[in-house]
């Protein structure tokens, strides 16, 4: 997974005679400090632990028995390693060493900003894989459908600065007309096209909440724009033979609770009066917050290491972290969507609150069902880079790149350990709370659907689960300029494209490793069976093994003490 690189092969502390425990695994070898990764050289081969990827550290007293000073490491990835030195001194060194090189405080200092591979990667097209007038001419924008246009009004990123350049609006709206929309959606993310479904030009947007407040205030332009949404098309099949039986009502996925969605009233915003939209219903997808997920995650991982039962894991735990309650809420979401665009020919408008993090995930999965061509190797990453790159999610504050989120303890001190441990902790956390708030599992929450996709429909991706570990892994290890900043606006300043590489050359460089051999494009021309269109079933979910390096009879076998099914409600 890591390629070598030769800037990064200048070192800053080397130390010989330490012993590795991974697992079962113990290696005795040299622990090599480089600019920007941790190596841990053995007779057997290496470990690299790229530094943005470490989640937190701490110093242990000496071990009774051996007298080696441990250091514990915890990853992103979910590897564990013990690291333990001969000397007090040494440890105290790593420790220090490991803690700066990992607390940088800028961008610029990441890895992806001096990496270089070797070999040199033979792919070069990552930067300009997607190109949105490209793709969305694919799905019938301008080509197959005239009722929708590509507006430059964000050209510049003033009229939305989290929003893409390219927008996709219905011809009938003008720009002025969004003008006036623009101030009745949370950081004006207005409704705009993300999907256009081949089988009968029924369509996904996507947005932020609109600023309802107390005063249950109305936009009549953002009730016009939303209205030609809707209005876009009059269903036809491939054929040309217009539809009937269509549902006469479209839908609104506010993918909030309820509950949520009506406390940020109180904050001048909330969610849609439908007495204000016409030939429309909504419903509440009832996703958690990031807080929820980050909480979840967190109690997950401690199940899967197995803290509390000697490195087995903790089953009763697992299901107490509610991980795949979350994951299911979101299966029945896509399930709810792809079902309205594809067989009730429906147009559906999604949104959370800011609209780049549970609406990121609705719509992207429900895309990779509705259209095979997202389920290609090469659509995969175009469909990343457009709903999640380009629409701006959050990358640098949900994966906490600059290390915000990752705890160095010390529990060699002269008082009272765990006194001092909390203080550190409480230190740490204040210093860092916006950065705390900030971080979630968003983008490991779509893999893992994704994954459960590949796992009920094996033969319908070209690509692999392998590629899934992958991505989740460079996500945090800033190798590649990809995944590093917030929005369009942020990467065309920093301009990632001249100075880092794309993770998609990485991917289409080693292409064989990331292929599935059970893939069947043919089946998706299917029309008697599904027509290429995938219904996820919610209930058909399993944990995510492979990502936590786990075998699957480890945390996915029938679970004993009288719970049938790991979403089975706690007693």
């Amino acid at each position: 997974m890591m390629h070598q690189s030769r800037i990064d092969l200048l070192k800053i502390t080397q130390v010989q005679d330490v012993l590795l425990e991974k697992g079962n695994e113990v290696h005795t070898g040299t622990v090599h400090l480089t600019v920007h990764n941790l190596i841990f050289n053995y007779p057997e081969g290496e470990i690299w632990i790229p530094y943005p990827i470490i989640h937190t550290v701490e110093r242990r007293p000496a071990s009774l028995q051996s007298g080696r000073h441990p250091l514990y490491i915890r990853c992103r990835d979910f590897l564990s390693i013990t690291l333990s030195l001969l000397k007090e001194g040494e440890a105290q060194d790593v420790f220090d060493s490991v803690q700066k090189l990992t607390c940088i405080s800028s961008t610029e200092q990441l890895y992806a900003f001096s990496y270089q591979p070797q070999p040199p990667f033979t792919s070069s097209t990552g930067w300009k894989l997607y190109e949105p007038l490209k793709e969305y001419e694919r799905m019938g924008v301008g080509t197959k459908n005239d009722n929708w246009r590509f507006t430059t009004i964000n050209r510049d990123f003033t009229y939305s600065p989290t929003y893409p350049r390219t927008l996709v609006v219905p011809t009938k709206i003008s720009d002025n007309v969004l003008n006036y929309a623009a101030k009745y959606r949370s950081k004006a993310r207005i409704p705009v096209l993300s999907y256009l479904h081949w089988y009968n030009m029924a369509t996904i947007t996507r947005s932020s909440q609109p600023m309802v407040g107390f005063k249950q205030a109305r936009s009549i332009q953002d009730e016009k724009l939303i209205e030609a949404i809707f209005a876009s098309n009059v269903p036809t099949n491939p054929g040309g033979q217009t539809v009937y039986g269509s549902t006469a009502a479209n839908l609104i996925v506010d993918a909030r609770p309820m509950a949520n969605a009506m406390g940020n009233v109180a904050r001048g915003a909330g969610t849609e009066n439908m007495e204000n939209y016409r030939n429309c219903k909504k419903t509440y997808i009832a996703i958690d917050n990031i807080h929820v997920m980050r909480d979840s995650l967190a109690k997950m991982c401690e199940a899967m290491q197995g803290a509390d039962t000697d490195g087995q894991v903790n089953r009763l735990a697992l299901q107490r972290s509610n991980w795949l309650k979350h994951i299911a809420t979101l299966m029945e979401g896509t399930e709810t969507i792809v079902k309205n665009v594809h067989v009730y020919n429906s147009h559906v408008l999604v949104h959370c609150s800011d609209g780049w993090d549970r609406t990121a995930q609705l719509v992207s999965i429900s895309e990779l069902c509705l259209d095979p061509y997202y389920r290609t190797f090469e659509g995969f990453q175009v469909l990343i880079e457009k709903e999640w790159v380009s629409f701006g999610h959050k990358f640098a504050d949900r994966c906490g790149h600059l290390s915000n989120e990752k705890y160095f303890v010390n529990l060699v001190h002269t008082g009272n350990a765990a006194t001092n441990t909390i203080k550190d902790m409480q230190n740490k956390f204040y210093k860092s709370n916006y950065y705390q708030r900030e971080t979630s599992p968003v983008f490991h929450q779509f893999l893992d659907c994704v994954y459960q996709l590949l796992r009920q429909w094996p033969t319908r991706f070209e690509f692999n689960e392998d590629m899934l570990i992958d991505l989740h892994y460079h996500v945090y290890s800033c190798q590649y300029g990809t995944f590093l900043f917030n929005c369009e606006a942020e990467r065309t300043n920093h301009y990632p494209q001249s100075k880092t590489f794309s993770i998609w050359d990485y991917f289409n460089t080693y292409k064989d490793k990331f292929l599935n051999d059970m893939y069947d494009p043919k089946k998706d021309l299917d029309l008697v069976d599904d027509g290429g269109v995938l219904f996820p079933d919610p209930l058909n979910i399993k944990y995510w093994s492979g990502l936590f390096n786990r075998q699957e009879d480890e945390v996915n076998e029938p679970i004993t003490y009288g719970v049938s099914h790991p979403l089975a409600e706690e007693a």
